[in-house]
């Protein structure tokens, strides 16, 4: 089957969009109309003259009578042409998009005003591959019905002019976090497919994971995210697990809108024939087509305010740039640019949050609070609520008082779901076990990804972590004699020698190993505790090999703490840089960094890139705090100069702005800086204080002044 053939399949539709290495493929400001007219123009007076011709047997009442409602600003003639026009985008945007996009520019020469009329030439020149047109005509339909239903198309757009980067920018921005149902699903293929075109499957996994991908689904949304699902599992090189997400799409594809089935018959001929050359792996082009529509037919029949937008296609193949853009003239109301609001900026210290007007630093309570900016807050256990058997200074009663949906996110996996929450509730926190998420939960779902069900996995940690393999359907074993499929392991107090060894031999003889989570440390009331990771680099050292992780940093637990909340703007609270805010990172969402755990001001200072957190906070009171005050960023009252290792702060701003600012500083000054030369920097960093004021801010931060 050959690329365009696959498209037909995959799209459920025909296809012509031309190739993109130089030729234009008919589109382009050299695109004529029906009468051989040069077409594109928008409000120019040929095109409310001409355009392509109408069947007699077209007629205006064709139209939805809602459409034909917002067609009413026109006179009667012009708006029965337009909704002729209309109509002919409706029949024609299958079988010829390309003549369907003719008519949506001729129906928007008459209208341009008019919103569905500009979101119906934006759907159309989608469908015919116009991206730069679609993008501009959508945007100017978000301006006029105020709608954020067409972000994933324009998104999507972004990516078939080769701007990956640009289509995550607006996935990840207010308004497209802010989308929910079928549009927040929409958006999470688009984001999955720019990081494809990245070379980033494994964030386009992860991106995807905060869908509903319980199997057993049917219907055109559930076939599409398995079927995005399978093809990013595919480009990332995990082909079992791709064939049985495929199978699984194949299942709910009762509508037949993707081509699960015969991907499934490429891997099946690939396996007959000892290999894999029938199904291309590279993750270069795992879908065979470009970004491109699939149009519903409730959508494909233009309507005021759809209820869904067009479908942008799963996760696709890299697009190329176009080598021609339509050559697009606008009214002068028209011709402002509607560029998406979010700056290429790191998402992790500038990214847009939607709020209310906060109050002014220092002015008391802020009309909008931290915890207020975002719809869940996924917090860490041991350093950020409590540290062993007693909860942290102020911890209950900031935690109380939040009315932000709270989940407790946990690297520790020797204790079930039940037991973390009976341990909150004895040191007076309000928790019930479905708010829990930890890390054995989410290394038992990765093992039953990659196991067969009913097979048998070591595992090396308590009965807790036991008890999660076998409720996914894999046997347990301590023995590596019973030849484990798998190794899994957790932090137990009861692990030693001859545990680690069982756990080694089966790993040397091909078990797949999986750890919960590479703490090197655990945080008591007694301070500092060896870790799970630390019994992992044991194991390490003795095979040489690297175990798949499920707990923070890596993404799997994230994406588990995402999905159970449901969130579309969750902040992460932690204490420790290498795992819960540099797992924020990992799916790309904000944190806040408590100093009440195991990482102190003077990490901070000198974090890499990928541990910064946005916000830093003393304790969880900070949840109450201005967001602006305490996010990482230049803050009013506080000069700070850095002169290579050396930083000098004055002035007398609020005492909680100051750390932030301090820390944006710093960063700032490093970052210009080569990396050995950072390197250098960091380990000779002292801070200097000018004035009574700053020093003794400074010293009350915990920070060590010098001089």
């Amino acid at each position: 089957m050959n690329e365009r053939d696959r498209s037909q399949r995959q799209t459920g539709r025909p296809t012509d969009r031309g190739s993109r290495g130089g030729q234009s493929g008919g589109r382009g400001p050299s695109r004529r109309d029906a009468g051989g007219r040069e077409s594109g123009g928008r409000g120019r007076q040929s095109d409310r003259d001409t355009g392509p011709s109408i069947p007699e047997d077209v007629a205006a009442a064709d139209l939805d009578g809602e459409v034909r409602r917002d067609l009413l600003t026109l006179d009667k003639a012009n708006a029965e042409r337009v909704a002729k026009h209309l109509v002919m985008v409706s029949r024609l945007l299958d079988e010829d998009p390309s003549l369907a996009l003719e008519h949506a520019r001729a129906a928007r020469g008459r209208a341009s005003r008019v919103g569905v009329v500009r979101e119906t030439a934006g759907i159309a020149a989608y469908t015919a591959g116009e991206w730069q047109e679609a993008i501009t005509e959508l945007r100017a339909a978000r301006r006029i019905t105020g709608s954020t239903a067409l972000l994933p198309l324009i998104a999507d757009a972004e990516r078939g002019l080769g701007r990956p980067d640009r289509a995550i920018e607006i996935a990840r921005g207010t308004d497209g976090r802010a989308l929910s149902g079928e549009e927040a699903s929409e958006m999470r293929i688009v984001e999955a497919g720019a990081r494809m075109d990245l070379g980033e499957p494994e964030k386009a996994v992860v991106t995807l994971q905060a869908e509903d991908l319980r199997p057993g689904q049917t219907g055109t949304m559930a076939a599409r995210i398995f079927y995005a699902y399978a093809s990013a599992l595919a480009a990332a090189g995990r082909r079992d697990d791709a064939i049985t997400w495929f199978m699984n799409a194949a299942s709910a594809d009762v509508d037949d809108v993707t081509d699960a089935e015969y991907r499934l018959a490429e891997y099946v001929e690939g396996d007959e024939g000892g290999g894999t050359d029938g199904v291309d792996l590279s993750g270069v082009d795992v879908n065979g087509v470009e970004p491109t529509g699939v149009l519903e037919d409730e959508v494909a029949a233009p309507t005021a305010t759809p209820a869904s937008p067009a479908t942008p296609t799963a996760v696709s193949a890299p697009a190329e740039p176009a080598t021609s853009k339509p050559s697009i003239t606008t009214n002068d109301d028209d011709a402002a640019s509607d560029e998406a609001t979010v700056d290429p900026v790191d998402l992790a210290v500038a990214d847009t949050v939607a709020q209310a007007p906060a109050a002014a630093v220092g002015s008391g309570v802020p009309t909008t609070t931290l915890a207020d900016s975002y719809d869940a807050l996924l917090l860490d256990l041991d350093g950020t609520v409590f540290a062993g058997h007693q909860a942290l200074p102020n911890a209950v009663e900031s935690l109380e008082r939040v009315a932000t949906p709270q989940f407790f996110v946990t690297n520790n996996a020797s204790r079930r779901p039940a037991e973390v929450a009976a341990h909150l509730v004895e040191l007076g926190f309000d928790a019930t076990e479905d708010l829990v998420v930890t890390s054995a939960q989410t290394a038992a779902r990765l093992l039953s990804e990659h196991v067969q069900p009913g097979a048998r996995a070591l595992v090396v940690g308590t009965d807790g972590l036991a008890q999660e393999v076998r409720e996914v359907g894999v046997g347990v074993t301590r023995s590596a004699d019973d030849r484990p499929a798998a190794v899994i392991q957790g932090h137990s107090t009861e692990t030693g020698w001859a545990e680690l060894s069982e756990a080694a031999l089966a790993i040397r003889a091909g078990a797949l190993w999986i750890a919960t989570n590479v703490d090197a440390t655990l945080p008591s009331e007694r301070g500092l505790l060896v870790g799970n990771g630390s019994m992992v680099a044991a194991l390490k050292s003795a095979t040489g090999k690297e175990p798949l992780v499920a707990g923070k940093p890596a993404a799997p637990l994230m994406a588990d703490a995402i999905s159970r909340s449901r969130a579309n703007r969750p902040l992460v609270v932690g204490d420790r840089l290498d795992t819960d805010i540099e797992g924020a990172h990992s799916v790309g969402i904000h944190s806040a960094l408590v100093l009440t755990g195991v990482s102190g001001i003077d990490d901070v200072l000198v974090a890499p890139p990928e541990q910064r957190p946005t916000y830093l906070i003393d304790d969880l009171s900070g949840l109450f705090a201005d967001p602006d005050a305490v996010r990482v960023a230049p803050q009013p009252g506080w000069e700070i100069e850095v002169d290579g290792p050396r930083v000098t702060v004055s002035g007398d701003g609020a005492p909680q702005s100051l750390l932030p600012a301090l820390a944006a500083a710093v960063w700032a000054g490093f970052d210009e800086q080569a990396t050995d030369t950072r390197s250098s920097q960091s380990e000779d960093l002292s801070v200097r204080a000018v004035g009574d004021a700053a020093r003794d801010a400074l010293v009350a931060a915990g920070v060590r002044v010098v001089g």
